[in-house]
């Protein structure tokens, strides 16, 4: 009995080890599924076509199924691939997919497709066409009067390039790689002669595409002086040339007139004028916009100076305090009204950019002052003032810097003078 006991429990140890390594056996290890070169996933073949092979690994049993599309259309004509499924395996495996000539003047594009366990793996192939594709959209680029750029698309199976024979506008880039979308830009500047035309070519292979230019006309000749006396009359020419229909118009319009506040087209300028009547108060100034009928605009100002003769050739003192670096002092002023634009501070040469019998404002600049045993270098003063209603007295702020000791120092300060 005893034999039999032990005989037993050594044929229950055989079993278990037996069903333990049958169970270790039937346990799923995760599939592997790769290609030999990750460079292999894309291949780009001639219109001839041929039989192409492609290596990977897979652990698993797996399928293969290949298939073509062209856009959102199905081709019917598909190619081989041979075998189209076989055992999983740790060693290398391959396959060849044939590929047909494509005669057509599209191009193609096929996706193998490897099914194997829960993994797929995807391999693109391109294809171009024997007769050649080229679609370039749009081919009519009108491009801005006042300069500027339009966009066209090409895209080809081939290489391609753009041949340009006039040198007003120029197309980026000029060439440009098969079975990619390139975006061309067609870029101009100002045209201020007359409505332009031209054309220029994107070739591939043997397909030629033409793309026409265009470019209307727009220029706007302001007056020689913009900058008026008080006086007047003054009448002022400019000019506009336009291949297009044109308006002008204007912020202010009660003191002036223009001649022709519209006009047609036109190769040649139209020679406009502005009237400006004399200036009983202060300063003014309007804007004037000339606009085509793509509504482009082109503006300039015209300031007519208001009445100040009372100011002019008139001297002035007073005192300055400024303050630099938290020091303040105070010293005397002189001023002299030259005319509307020059004045002299303390002899110094100043520059007028605004006088009417309400302010006045002015720049001195100063190449090098020494005072209380300082020297300043690149000083510059702005000065800001208020005229009095009597015009007796002028007073308001000023701001500006100078170099001492090799350190730029800002300055601020007040002012304050009398006629006299």
């Amino acid at each position: 009995m005893r034999k039999a006991s032990t005989l037993n429990k050594i044929l229950l140890i055989c079993c278990l080890a037996v069903l333990n390594n049958c169970s270790r056996g039937t346990q799923d290890a995760p599939a592997n599924l790769r290609p030999y070169n990750n460079d292999n996933l894309h291949y780009n073949i001639q219109p001839a076509g041929g039989s192409y092979g492609f290596l990977f690994y897979s652990s698993a049993d797996w399928s293969a199924i290949i298939t073509c599309q062209m856009g959102d259309v199905e081709i019917p004509e598909r190619p081989v691939v041979n075998p189209s499924s076989g055992r999983g395996s740790s060693s290398l495996q391959s396959l060849n997919f044939t590929i047909p000539e494509n005669n057509t003047e599209f191009s193609k594009t096929y996706s193998l497709t490897i099914l194997s366990a829960n993994k797929t793996l995807e391999v693109v192939i391109r294809q171009r066409s024997a007769l050649g594709s080229l679609n370039v959209n749009p081919t009519e680029v009108t491009l801005p009067s006042l300069g500027g750029n339009g966009m066209i698309n090409v895209e080809s199976n081939t290489d391609w390039r753009a041949l340009v024979v006039d040198d007003w506008y120029t197309v980026s880039p000029n060439t440009g790689p098969g079975n990619e979308s390139v975006n061309l830009v067609v870029d101009a500047g100002q045209n201020s002669t007359v409505y332009r035309t031209s054309s220029f070519q994107i070739i591939s292979d043997t397909i030629t595409r033409i793309v026409n230019v265009s470019q209307h006309a727009f220029n706007v000749t302001p007056p020689a002086t913009t900058t008026l006396s008080f006086d007047g009359t003054h009448v002022l020419s400019f000019s506009v040339l336009s291949s297009l229909p044109w308006e002008v118009s204007a912020d202010e319009g009660t003191w002036f007139s223009v001649l022709a506040t519209e006009g047609e087209a036109s190769d040649s300028a139209y020679e406009n004028q502005i009237t400006i009547q004399a200036n009983p108060g202060g300063t003014r100034t309007a804007k004037i916009t000339v606009t085509n009928s793509q509504d482009e605009k082109q503006s300039f100002t015209i300031t007519q100076r208001g009445d100040v003769s009372a100011l002019l050739n008139t001297n002035w003192s007073g005192t300055a305090t400024v303050t630099a670096l938290g020091i303040s002092r105070t010293g005397s002023m002189t001023m002299t009204i030259v005319d509307e634009d020059n004045v002299i501070v303390r002899g110094y040469p100043g520059t007028i950019s605004y006088l009417s019998k309400e302010s006045i404002r002015f720049r001195v600049n100063i190449s090098e002052l020494t005072y209380e045993g300082f020297t300043g270098t690149n000083i510059t003063a702005n000065f800001t003032g208020t005229i009095s209603a009597n015009q007796s007295s002028i007073s308001g702020t000023l701001s500006g810097s100078g170099r001492v000791i090799g350190m730029n120092i800002p300055v601020s300060g007040s002012w304050q003078v009398a006629l006299q």
